[in-house]
């Protein structure tokens, strides 16, 4: 895993900066040298869509390894704007609402592998673009996965971290966010999404119990874990703290998961595994506290059916408390 890198976007100089970081990242994990500049392109793009339209927002940069070998780097830009009325014709080349000569969203179209937009009037828009280096020859996911991993200001490194396990039959997502923030945060919750990796047979109960052992010579974090078993229709959850998960169906609205109270690696006498059914085309959502206790995508009209990045990262755009390490992954039927 990787935490976002991410860029204020405020003024006009700060565009180059995102274009630099971009760069950096795009030749960091193998893309050539006409991709790479693709990508600046892009972001270059949608900083002076975020300037122009909303006056400031924010770039999200997420680099990942895939299972094939390959990598991927996504952007996610979030401005809190107007929004538009119009979002197809705005995708539109040459369609402008403003004094450009309207291709910039018609650009990030055509530039990246893949691309989503959300945008509600009053709440503004948010942009995603990804490319990656795998050759699209592995079998298709069962669940696709997006996250939002940020550091709270002013730290080097995110106290959260996450993880994933996919196999035949399962998926398996956990999420820690490590006491307090920086570098000692950090170890300790990576030192929990280790024991999903290394345990990933077992169940969410026993993988608690394991982790919560391992812990005991860190700081300790709040970790929950989730695995949805695809032929019996069924999520098994454990949680200790205050990471929060909820199940969301379009139909049925959210179901939040029940987690104890206690910190992995210090005090967890109480470890439960509770089970809820796994719906057709169910999303997870899971959050750390550094995001609002009422995240979730009530009052966000179609949002779950767009690509689970740009769900993580409308939820942290509108919810995160600005003060603290932000995490959010979003994992949906495929």
């Amino acid at each position: 895993m990787a935490e976002s890198t991410r860029i204020p976007v405020e003024d006009v100089s700060q565009t180059a900066g995102a274009r630099r970081t971009a760069r950096k990242m795009a030749a960091g994990i193998g893309f050539d040298s006409t991709r790479t500049e693709q990508i600046a392109i892009v972001v270059t793009e949608a900083c002076t869509n975020i300037l122009k339209h909303a006056g400031r927002g924010e770039i999200l940069l997420n680099s990942k390894n895939e299972q094939d070998g390959g990598a991927s780097l996504e952007m996610i830009a979030l401005d809190r704007g107007p929004g538009m009325a119009n979002l197809e014709q705005c995708l539109v080349d040459g369609y402008s609402t403003g004094t450009s000569h309207g291709g910039g969203l018609g650009a990030i179209v055509r530039l990246s592998a893949a691309s989503d937009f959300y945008s509600l009037s009053g709440k503004g828009t948010a942009i995603l673009a990804r490319w990656t280096t795998s050759t699209g020859e592995e079998r298709p996911p069962s669940m696709q996965l997006g996250v939002v991993n940020v550091s709270k200001p002013g730290q080097e490194v995110c106290g959260d971290s996450w993880g994933a396990e996919r196999r035949d039959g399962y998926f398996a997502v956990m999420v820690a966010d490590g006491l307090g923030h920086g570098v000692e945060a950090r170890t300790a919750s990576l030192e929990a999404i280790r024991m999903l990796h290394t345990n990933p047979e077992l169940s969410p109960k026993m993988l608690l119990e394991r982790t919560h052992r391992a812990l005991r010579g860190t700081r300790g974090a709040a970790v929950s874990i989730a695995r949805v078993d695809y032929a019996r229709g069924e999520v098994s959850f454990a949680g200790l703290g205050n990471v929060s998960a909820q199940i969301y169906s379009g139909s049925q609205g959210g179901q939040h998961l029940v987690s104890m109270n206690g910190t992995a690696g210090h005090n967890g006498l109480r470890l439960r595994e509770f089970s809820y059914p796994w719906p057709a085309k169910g999303s997870l959502i899971f959050y750390s506290d550094g995001l609002l206790t009422g995240t979730g995508l009530a009052g966000y009209p179609g949002l779950d059916l767009h690509d689970p990045s740009l769900i993580a990262g409308v939820l942290y755009r509108d919810f995160s408390r600005g003060r603290d390490d932000s995490t959010v992954v979003i994992a949906k039927t495929a």
